[in-house]
């Protein structure tokens, strides 16, 4: 997509985090095709307001692909299995250069569609959400709206795996 920058292009079919969004939504949607109506998709979308990495407001979407417990006393129990489909190049505001931050983080993104599309087909007792979010390079905007969102609806997570640069070839400390 050539960059998944959040203030990249929404809407080129082509480039950008709208394109990236696109793909990764239809992905899990086949996935959720093949679970006999256990996994339900959705976007969720909100406005992010002005802050130091991202100058105007901008539309934040998260991808999430929710698989829904089997057993009735376990369904309510919610784990969260996360990536960050943004990148961005060196620099932060830059929204029109080549990011495609295969490590930050398509490898993420990649495990956690990789989960869902073999978990999508088996039954579990308690209720499995995968998930793609954005505007992590910006200040974790996704993944705290999806926090805020979840805590106000009194969602039980029980666990949560988030997968940031699953494909380094080093630690943080070379």
């Amino acid at each position: 997509f050539g960059t998944r920058h959040t203030l990249s292009s929404q809407t080129d079919p082509n480039r950008g985090i709208g394109a990236a969004r696109d793909w990764i939504f239809d992905q899990f949607q086949s996935y959720a095709a093949a679970s006999g109506g256990r996994m339900t998709v959705q976007k969720q979308s909100f406005v992010q307001p002005p802050g130091p990495r991202n100058p105007e407001p901008v539309t934040v979407t998260n991808l999430v692909a929710t698989l829904r417990g089997t057993q009735p006393e376990s369904a309510n129990r919610v784990y969260v299995v996360s990536g960050h489909y943004d990148s961005r190049c060196t620099d932060v505001l830059n929204f029109t250069c080549d990011a495609p931050g295969a490590d930050d983080d398509a490898s993420g993104v990649a495990a956690v569609l990789e989960l869902a599309r073999v978990m999508a087909k088996r039954q579990f007792d308690a209720t499995i959400v995968f998930m793609a979010v954005a505007g992590e390079e910006q200040g974790l905007y996704g993944s705290t709206f999806f926090a805020q969102q979840a805590k106000a609806a009194g969602t039980d997570i029980e666990g949560m795996f988030t997968n940031d640069i699953v494909g380094s070839s080093t630690s943080d400390k070379g």
